[in-house]
């Protein structure tokens, strides 16, 4: 206080103006982190559930095509069973038009396990009576082109051709890893049954979609939405299907991530629950996801859980260069306004009462005696409590 008493008057009100500057300024940087943070929380759950919602359109549609061929094809089959037309260089030719059409296919496959129904046809030298008919067809990656038929023993792991026998309809099995080749994939299992003309099912007409294909597009940087964003689908169990990184793909995300906020995500998952949840990476980084459920054979109960994770870093990004921008600005504007205070009260007001002083004071030595000439008259320089 001693220290404030002291100051000209010109230092007090320019201290006295900084502080208000500054508490105003203080005052509205806060309103608008408020303002700003709700609203790119806001705008950032947006594009998490526009993004998801476009990566299970790109899911939808491939599991709708792939349905789709199959049961086409089977059709063109049930036909030839039906009129007991039945030829086996036609049937490759129906198999091996699949996999090199649709892009997430790898292998396609008919399975007919001895063929039980009499009085049918045998073309080239097989007995469909005691014989199964087995053919596997591999994309070769020539669009338009028959895939390449191959040894066909593979097809006996085919869970979801065994359901579609057993229960006479359409059928999917999960994602699983299989060794075709010498080569492992993390694949997913397609199967519509061939019937008979009585409507019993014989065989199935399936197909694998390779999810190294599938998530493909969803892995490109050009998704990307935010700095550092990540996108991952999970099945309705809570396992890795498509990830960035190759090593996490089977993997529960559970047990990649044990936190609460991941067996949340997998409980939604196994529900088929679409959303934003809270997410902490494996590498301890927090964020948010937006989920978006896509069942790829309807009525199945199994699920492809479409994930989009932003890191709470890259949404407060924003934030934090406004909040720069507004105390940089909120600085310059501070000096100028201490600045400009203080010139304008050194050349407007305290250069006036000096002014002022000095005419009283000699005034009063005149008065006193103490000088023998009249001070000069001071000059009215503005209308105000000083002039």
């Amino acid at each position: 206080m001693n220290l404030f008493s002291r100051l000209s008057i010109g230092s007090k009100v320019a201290l006295i103006v900084a502080i208000l500057v500054i508490f105003s300024i203080s005052v509205l940087l806060f309103c608008v982190l408020i303002t700003s943070k709700n609203t790119i929380e806001q705008q950032s759950h947006r594009i998490l559930h526009q993004s998801a919602y476009r990566y299970s359109n790109l899911f939808s549609g491939i599991a709708s095509q792939t349905i789709d061929t199959l049961l086409v094809s089977a059709t063109i089959i049930n036909t030839q069973i039906k009129n007991n037309e039945i030829n086996l260089e036609y049937l490759k030719d129906i198999v091996a038009a699949i996999p090199n059409n649709i892009d997430s296919i790898t292998y396609a496959y008919l399975f007919i396990p001895k063929f039980t129904t009499k009085n049918q046809n045998i073309n080239n030298g097989i007995n469909l009576d005691t014989e199964n008919i087995m053919i596997l067809a591999e994309q070769s990656g020539e669009k338009g082109k028959k895939s390449d038929i191959i040894k066909a023993d593979y097809i006996t792991q085919f869970k979801a051709a065994q359901d579609a026998i057993k229960n006479n309809k359409q059928s999917i099995s999960h994602p699983y890893n299989i060794t075709i080749k010498n080569k492992e994939y993390f694949v997913q299992g397609f199967a519509v049954p061939i019937i008979d003309k009585n409507g019993n099912a014989i065989g199935a007409l399936g197909c694998l979609i390779d999810f190294g294909l599938v998530g493909s597009p969803l892995l490109k940087d050009e998704a990307r939405v935010f700095d550092n964003d990540q996108r991952f689908v999970i099945d309705d169990r809570g396992i890795i299907i498509v990830n960035q990184n190759p090593k996490y793909i089977g993997t529960k995300l559970d047990e990649l991530v044990p936190t609460k906020e991941a067996r949340d995500i997998v409980m939604a998952a196994k529900e088929g629950k679409s959303g934003i949840f809270p997410y902490r990476t494996a590498a301890g980084i927090p964020g948010i996801i937006g989920m978006r459920t896509v069942e790829p054979l309807k009525g199945s109960g199994i699920y492809w859980n479409i994930i989009s994770y932003i890191p709470n870093n890259s949404i407060i990004k924003p934030v934090i260069n406004i909040l720069w921008i507004i105390i940089i600005c909120g600085i310059v504007a501070i000096l100028i306004v201490i600045f400009g205070t203080i010139y304008y009260l050194r050349s407007s007001v305290a250069f006036r009462i000096r002014i002022i002083l000095q005419t009283l004071i000699e005034s009063f030595k005149y008065i006193n005696h103490e000088i023998v000439s009249t001070p000069q008259p001071i000059k009215i320089r503005a209308k105000d409590e000083l002039g």
